[in-house]
């Protein structure tokens, strides 16, 4: 069977044609090839953010990034409606849902402990709303919140991991209290908050570990 015919009886088969062809042979250079949908490229401006002056713009410009429309994202996006600059710490969460009310009141226990005033820190998040990340997005995730805290500023960050979840098969971010550098300032890791609260598993052991190895291993508070 010549490759004309084997086209067009495939065609017919798929309701590719309502008009009935005379069936012959054509040469190959006649057979008709069926057009290739366009795909258009997902247009993703990051100038936007790149190019702001100011936290205001900076928050604004990320507000309207494909990474926060696309979904239901765009309706738990969240930022601090006052951030401090300059300050000697940023407290960085995972998301939003990370830094619930009874979270809040462990955070605010262990900055008393510490002789920390909460109320001068800064505070924000790595993703900004509580939906999933992508492993794809982390890279430009990153990029923005190196830009945010440039825009901050701070001494020093904490960085609080995101709560392992029993579904999830990656390995949690590594807990240790020795300073890196991230974006040009100290850095350390702590567990997520929500791995300290009462009715956590482990919490009691996470919340002594905290406190006995991975603050007093920063440097950073002598009264620890």
């Amino acid at each position: 069977m010549s490759t004309a015919l084997t086209y067009l009886l495939a065609q017919g088969e798929l309701g590719g044609f309502d008009v009935v062809l005379p069936l012959k042979d054509l040469p190959d250079s006649q057979i008709p090839v069926p057009a290739k949908p366009l795909i258009k490229p997902v247009l993703q401006d990051d100038s936007l953010w790149k190019n702001a002056g100011n936290l205001g713009d900076f928050y604004n410009a990320l507000q309207t990034h494909p990474i926060y429309t696309k979904s239901m994202r765009s309706l738990s996006f969240f930022v601090p409606k006052e951030i401090k600059t300059n300050a000697a710490y940023l407290l960085l969460f995972h998301s939003p849902q990370e830094l619930t009310s009874e979270s809040r009141n462990v955070l605010e226990r262990l900055f008393k402990k510490l002789g920390i005033d909460l109320g001068v820190c800064a505070i924000s998040f790595f993703f900004k709303c509580n939906a999933p990340v992508m492993p794809r997005e982390k890279a430009i995730l990153k990029e923005m919140l190196c830009k945010e805290i440039e825009f901050i500023n701070p001494e020093k960050i904490i960085f609080f991991r995101e709560a392992p979840v029993a579904e999830k098969i990656e390995t949690p971010i590594k807990i240790d209290g020795t300073p890196i550098i991230f974006a040009g300032k100290p850095a350390i890791t702590l567990y997520s908050l929500l791995e300290m609260l009462p009715n956590a598993v482990g919490s009691k052991d996470k919340i002594i570990e905290t406190w006995n190895v991975h603050l007093p291993q920063s440097g950073w508070f002598s009264q620890v």
